[in-house]
């Protein structure tokens, strides 16, 4: 495969899943994960790889042109939407709330409209991901990343006597990604001191997808990785890194996993924009750090049938 690294954009992530599953590129990607290719993005971008996100995918401007729908309706028309729920690709059998610390134009916080849903089916557990932080997940251990020094991840879990909804920030002083299983499904309200022990926790069902784990037989040899993390090498070391806004992907500590997670100085990225950012300003404004930095940067277009590549161009750049 071309990409070392595939970056999904932020945008309408509906209408992003449902053209990868059309022309295939879901099933390339996760043939590319297996084979060490790190998978990351900002908002759309983030709640993708998830085996469901929260979005506002029914936004009414969250349209490609959205200049034009800006124009052409009123404030209360732009207000009038709802959040929800949507199933993904996944790899990470959770959902994905990503701006969680953001309030969308419908005036409703996603983190409060998170816990509501989640009320009503308990059985889901939850990552809340701050706009300026990241989720990375290295196999079947995770950390969380502030780009700013402030942001960060939340574990959001239904307390199983009450109801109610817990929700626990993730310090980002870890210096190595942990077993997620000590850091979701705490069994009591987070204090400072509980987040610091981290001792006394109880299983939980927050893994890498069963379906991808048990996609080949044989142990992923990837030798760029053998200092990322230390999990059987039976196990594939699929690699995410999930922001919580596009802009994730042009702050330094959440690049700077990126860059760490693909083993080399200069990875070769791939940039799947959704409908909604397969413009050129926008894909200059999402690839920026990489640009920068020096990256070779490909762009692979699928939203509009005339700029689909045939499977075969795709193969090439994803995953062969």
């Amino acid at each position: 495969e071309w990409a070392e690294v595939i970056m999904c954009s932020g945008g309408n992530t509906l209408h992003a899943l449902l053209r990868w599953k059309e022309v295939g590129l879901d099933l390339l990607m996760k043939e590319a994960s297996l084979k060490g290719v790190v998978l990351c993005g900002g908002s759309a971008g983030a709640g993708c790889w998830f085996s469901s996100l929260h979005t506002d995918s029914l936004r009414p401007d969250n349209t490609k042109n959205r200049e034009h729908v800006l124009n052409d309706l009123s404030e209360e028309e732009l207000a009038d939407w709802d959040y929800t729920k949507i199933s993904a690709l996944g790899f990470v059998d959770a959902m994905c709330v990503p701006h969680f610390d953001a309030t969308g134009t419908n005036g409703m916080k996603r983190s409060e409209h998170a816990e509501e849903m989640l009320k009503k089916d308990p059985s889901t557990l939850a990552i809340g991901v701050e706009n300026d932080a990241a989720l990375v997940i290295v196999g079947n251990e995770a950390l969380a990343v502030s780009g700013d020094g402030k942001a960060t991840c939340h574990v959001v879990v239904p307390d199983e006597e009450t109801g109610e909804m817990m929700s626990a920030p993730l310090p980002t002083t870890w210096e190595h990604p942990v077993p997620v299983e000590e850091i979701l499904d705490f069994p009591v309200p987070a204090t400072a001191s509980h987040l610091e022990s981290l001792e006394d926790h109880v299983d939980t069902n927050f893994i890498v997808a069963d379906d991808i784990a048990q996609a080949i037989s044989e142990p992923v040899v990837n030798n760029d990785q053998k200092n990322v993390s230390d999990a059987p090498p039976a196990v594939p070391q699929i690699k995410i890194v999930a922001s919580g806004n596009e802009r994730g992907m042009r702050l330094q500590p959440i690049v700077d996993k990126v860059v760490e997670l693909s083993g080399v100085d200069l990875p070769k990225v791939l940039y799947v924009g959704t409908a909604s950012f397969d413009r050129t300003d926008k894909f200059l404004r999402q690839t920026k750090a990489f640009r920068e930095m020096g990256c070779e940067i490909r762009r692979l277009d699928v939203s509009e049938k005339d700029t689909v590549p045939s499977i075969d161009q795709m193969k090439e750049l994803v995953a062969e």
